[in-house]
């Protein structure tokens, strides 16, 4: 459920049921759309966290390397 100011709940309540569907449809993808987009944007955070959490405990992407590169061998 959606929580909508009365004005539209009316619309809604008056629209016919294909246009409902319609609406519906479009709706889910714009929703699902905008979730996708809000995750990405949440672990690109995230990523950013650790990132400066690494940067504060010292470890620099040289060093990143260097441990990658001596775990290879």
């Amino acid at each position: 459920m959606l929580e909508v100011n009365d004005q539209t709940a009316k619309a809604w309540r008056n629209t016919s049921a294909k246009l409902r569907t319609q609406i519906g449809k479009n709706l889910e993808l714009v929703l699902t759309d905008s979730l996708n987009k809000s995750k990405e944007a949440n672990f690109e955070l995230l990523l950013q966290e650790a990132r400066n959490e690494a940067a504060r405990n010292g470890l620099t992407e040289e060093i990143l390397e260097e441990l990658l590169l001596s775990s290879d061998n």
